[in-house]
């Protein structure tokens, strides 16, 4: 999230009456008025920024506008996009509120500790927040209250939810587990034991042998019929219908929490799988889960889909029998990233379908990244994810590049952000485009738009500052102590990540939203 540059813009603007109004200078004939500051521009002058193409809606600041108090804390806001939506929060208190983008409406607000953004099981952006009694809660991009704990202990996980042992902790994470849904319905209990020590394997051999004795069977016979315990662990991830574990031994299992399979097993990865081509003398690696996305595949073929026209023309009785264009719809597909890190060492990235776990691609990574410990709860820090191109700008640790651009299609590493390059800092990703910030010792601090799958420069001579960008392609433009707020180009789908793009919620907070 990024600091407002409005407030102090004013503020400093003051400051500058004030010390101009307290020098020692003779005293001058005082003026008929009082001197103010220039009014604040409600008209946006230049051209919008590459990749917008819509036209000024409104703007958030002065007398004129139409907009939430929060705008005005003298501390600044923070402004990040979710969804079809802003989320403002204040610089001074933990104070939020959930802007519609499109129509400016207020869609949530109330006082919440910001935890950070997650997912649902659709892959559509979420608000996870604390209430000041200490409760968490999650909120969709259109306000709405997607999941709370149905016990103390509950943890959101994706647009799921995961009941853990009592006393869990990473060291001890055996016991029983129970998966939910976002409306607290159980939806599959299992339980994680320990591997059985040598010496209890030993053990348990012998009891057998003696029970066998004891019974008349053949022991070998049994060993025979017994089926195969499928592994398990601790749930990492979710999405769609689908819960990924980690058996803390390198190796990660995907398992269904649909209803009415619940608990089927669906795929397993591990670090010992060939198509890694991890050396086996190396430690343990620990699996860190990156990340599903969604990604154009190139082995399918194109679906045709009617145009909004076409069935507008077969609803109409009078074309009976005409049959209009189809239009071609690019087939996707979702992608588990996996990071494989190891000491010392260049860590591997691994793609794997996510319906199947088969691996899609491997890369080496251009240095070495933090080995996670065993079920650590710290996720992994995730970089931009442009959807046009299918590049993901991801962080390094260490390495000749301080960031690296993926191709999550085929596993090419597009660009790297080099050490001597380091001044730039990608903010975020929109139409094919990477907007970053640019520090440089002889210049000026400006705001630089990079093409996403080259890395060249498209502009950076911006006559705004595009402070976010939602994904319905609205964006909200700093110029000259004002925010203009920037609609989507024509043609553009509008509606939010849910498709109905009307607020869902009043101005005024209900008592569970305000926790």
């Amino acid at each position: 999230m990024r600091s407002s540059r409005v407030p102090q813009a004013l503020t400093c603007g003051l400051v500058a009456l004030l010390v101009a109004a307290c020098t020692g200078e003779p005293e001058t004939p005082e003026p008929s008025g009082e001197a103010s500051p220039s009014p604040l521009p409600t008209d946006f002058e230049g051209d919008p920024p590459p990749g917008l193409e819509g036209e000024v809606l409104r703007h958030l600041h002065g007398d004129e506008a139409d907009a939430h108090d929060i705008l005005d804390d003298p501390l600044g806001v923070r402004i990040s996009p979710v969804g079809g939506a802003f989320l403002i929060s204040s610089g001074g208190e933990d104070r939020h509120l959930l802007h519609d983008a499109a129509t400016g409406d207020t869609l949530w607000e109330g006082e919440a500790r910001f935890r950070g953004f997650d997912t649902d099981l659709n892959g559509e952006s979420v608000l996870s927040l604390v209430d000041p009694d200490d409760r968490p809660f999650v909120l969709d991009s259109r306000g709405r209250t997607l999941w709370e704990p149905a016990e103390p202990d509950d943890l959101y996980l994706d647009g799921a939810a995961v009941r853990r042992p009592d006393g869990w902790t990473a060291e001890d994470p055996y016991g029983d587990y129970t998966v939910l849904d976002a409306d607290g319905e159980e939806l599959w209990t299992y339980a994680f034991e320990p591997e059985p020590e040598p010496g209890d394997e030993e053990t348990d051999e012998a009891d057998s042998d003696d029970t066998d004795v004891e019974s008349g069977t053949d022991g070998d016979e049994d060993a025979e019929e017994e089926e195969p315990i499928d592994p398990l662990g601790v749930p990492v991830t979710a999405w769609d219908d689908t819960v990924l574990l980690d058996d803390g031994s390198s190796a990660l299992h995907a398992y269904s929490i649909d209803p009415d399979d619940a608990g089927e097993a669906l795929w397993s990865v591990s670090s010992s799988d060939e198509d890694l081509e991890l050396p086996a003398s190396a430690p343990v690696n620990v699996p860190q889960v990156l990340g599903v996305y969604e990604v154009p595949d190139p082995d399918a073929e194109p679906t045709e889909e009617p145009s909004d026209e076409d069935e507008v023309e077969d609803a109409d009785e009078g074309d009976e029998g005409e049959e209009g264009e189809e239009e071609e719809t690019e087939p996707t597909r979702d992608v588990l990233l996996v990071r494989w890190a190891q000491p010392e060492a260049p860590s591997l990235l691994s793609a794997h379908d996510a319906a199947t776990g088969d691996t899609l691609w491997t890369l080496r990574e251009p240095g070495a990244n933090p080995v996670a410990a065993p079920f650590e709860e710290a996720r992994v820090p995730v970089g931009l994810y442009d959807t046009d191109t299918a590049t993901l700008l991801l962080p390094q640790a260490s390495g000749g590049a301080t960031m690296v651009a993926v191709d999550l299609v085929t596993g090419r590493t597009r660009w790297g952000l080099e050490e001597e390059a380091g001044a730039i800092s990608p903010a975020f990703a929109h139409a094919g485009l990477v907007y970053g910030d640019s520090r440089s010792r002889e210049d000026e601090d400006r705001q630089l738009v990079l093409d996403a799958e080259t890395m060249d420069v498209v502009s950076d001579d911006l006559s705004a500052y595009v402070e976010a960008v939602t994904e319905t392609g609205h964006a909200i433009l700093v110029q000259d102590r004002q925010r203009f707020v920037y609609g989507p180009g024509p043609g553009e789908d509008t509606d939010d990540a849910e498709g109905d793009g009307e607020p869902e919620a009043s101005d005024e907070p209900s008592e569970d939203d305000e926790g």
